[in-house]
């Protein structure tokens, strides 16, 4: 496939613009993994340090009342293994979020009659965090290890699912009443305010019918509950703005070239 440059318009194939998003997503995967890393690393290790704790105060306490549980297994990975395991993991989260973008930015530039590299990317991986990263943190907050029982992960899981699947619908929503109130002749304040209050309404609303989660933070210190969402924020915003800058990037350097 050719590049065809008209009127200084660069048209990216579909092929070019997935290979661009797969190398922006696999950079800002690293990246994001880095401030994992030097961010909540220390907390996790904290957290399971109170977990294992708790653990073998159970374990003393059934002992002395005459129950023998046997030995506790191991973890199936240990923490070096997690610890390394964790760029490999959000470098494949980086790469399919960024292949995401690309076929999302390149349908979008199509239908909008723009050239591919026309069409900022910057708006489009702000959206994807507000979706995929933002709404989800503010209705099902990460854990770490220590917080949750592990029977009740899938229940967990399954939450975090609707939640993204609200940030999803909130971010179309939002695209859909902008683009009729842009089509309005002399919109008012109100209606130019609109797409945002409609978002956030639907955010809002799923939050209040979402089951609670069940989860017992008893006894789990609150300052290192609240690091470890910050640190987990942070990667997101990190993921997803360095994604969209580096996407970005990459187009314009393709358009240079031509």
């Amino acid at each position: 496939m050719s590049l065809t440059a008209v009127n200084n318009v660069v048209h990216l194939p579909l092929r070019s613009a997935v290979l661009r998003g797969l190398l922006a997503g696999l950079i800002a995967g690293l990246l994001a993994g880095g401030v994992a890393y030097f961010t909540g690393e220390s907390l996790v290790d904290q957290a399971i340090a109170i977990e294992e704790a708790g653990a073998a105060t159970h374990s003393h306490d059934s002992t002395a009342a005459g129950h023998s549980h046997g030995t506790e297994d191991g973890p199936l990975i240990s923490r070096d293994g997690q610890r390394a395991g964790l760029f490999l993991a959000t470098s494949l989260t980086g790469g399919s979020f960024g292949v995401l973008l690309a076929i999302v930015w390149f349908a979008l530039s199509r239908k909008s009659g723009h050239g591919s590299t026309t069409l900022s990317v910057l708006p489009l991986a702000g959206a994807g965090w507000t979706a995929i990263a933002a709404v989800p943190w503010l209705l099902v907050p990460p854990n770490p290890p220590a917080v949750g029982a592990t029977e009740t992960i899938d229940y967990r899981t399954n939450l975090w699912v609707i939640a993204v699947l609200l940030g999803l619908a909130a971010v179309i929503i939002w695209f859909v009443v902008r683009r009729w109130e842009e089509s309005r002749p002399g919109s008012s304040v109100v209606l130019k305010v609109l797409p945002g209050l409609t978002a956030a309404a639907i955010v809002i609303v799923g939050w209040q019918l979402l089951p609670d989660s069940g989860t017992d933070y008893n006894g789990f210190p609150a300052d290192l509950l609240w690091n470890f969402r910050l640190a987990s924020a942070a990667t997101q915003l990190t993921l997803w703005l360095v994604l969209g800058v580096a996407f970005q990037f990459l187009l314009e350097r393709k358009v240079l070239r031509h």
